[in-house]
């Protein structure tokens, strides 16, 4: 991914922060599960990408073992059924995976901040990008 890609990319998830205060972090691994970019937002509001590789690779792991037990699980259903969003909502945090051909997002926020939406709508918006 070129720098250009990447710059546009990051304004897109800043602005996403900064329409939806619910959201504390966005994950992004590419469609292979490397991740691409991860942003936090600390107690203080101030988002921040996350460069340290045990923690974007840790959040890669979870959204791609996610949606191969999405596909596994659907698998036994029907062969024509593909996974594209897992939601899972917690007492403390709700969590949302949105699976595209080139992307995999996943969106973190505080209970009922509707993160399967978020998570939509940003992987429909990176989907034009890359």
């Amino acid at each position: 991914m070129d720098d250009s890609v990447k710059k546009t990319i990051q304004k897109v998830i800043e602005e996403t922060f900064e329409q939806n205060a619910q959201i504390t972090m966005v994950s992004l691994s590419d469609e292979t599960g490397l991740p691409v970019l991860t942003y936090s937002k600390d107690d203080d509001g101030k988002v921040s990408e996350i460069n340290d590789y045990g923690i974007t690779n840790r959040y890669a792991a979870l959204a791609g073992a996610s949606t191969s037990l999405g596909e596994r699980t659907l698998s036994t259903i029907s062969q024509q059924e593909k996974v594209r969003l897992i939601h899972v909502q917690g007492k403390d945090r709700d969590v949302a995976i949105s699976v595209s051909s080139s992307m995999i997002c996943l969106v973190v926020t505080y209970p009922s901040g509707s993160s399967n939406l978020i998570a939509e709508r940003l992987s429909s918006q990176l989907k034009s990008i890359i």
